[in-house]
């Protein structure tokens, strides 16, 4: 399994983490899958944490026609407890992003999976192609 970040999704990502440094940023990725790869299209902050209540999922899930694809945090964040991941995370990306002054964005993406209990398993970030100038 890989991801793949959209250039709007990479600079809203880039932006929250300069937009307020020492805040803890979370939210919705929104976009598509295909085979094995997921497409993250959009970002969507949330500002109660990167899970919204089952009740609140299901009603963002219907505003955003199903596209829900995963959920972000900032490594700022505490990581959620693997056994804690709400049972809608199952088979989604989660996003965990580190602003870094010299390397820039760091991504640690990884894939909410099930098996005797909730878990992830790092995914690979696909490589963005190179623009053309």
């Amino acid at each position: 399994m890989d991801v793949y970040l959209s250039e709007e999704a990479w600079q809203h990502l880039r932006a929250q983490t300069l937009e307020s440094p020492r805040r803890r940023a979370c939210g919705l990725l929104l976009g598509h899958r295909r085979g094995g790869r997921f497409f993250v299209e959009r970002v969507y902050p949330c500002l109660s944490g990167p899970f919204p209540s089952a009740r609140k999922y299901r009603v963002l899930d219907g505003i955003f026609e199903g596209k829900i694809i995963g959920f972000y945090s900032s490594a700022r964040r505490a990581r959620p407890p693997a056994g804690k991941l709400p049972p809608f995370s199952y088979n989604k990306l989660y996003l965990e992003f580190d602003p870094h002054p010299e390397k820039g964005l760091i991504l640690k993406p990884a894939v909410v999976e099930y098996s005797d209990s909730f878990h992830l398993v790092p995914a690979d970030l696909a490589t963005r192609p190179k623009r053309r100038r």
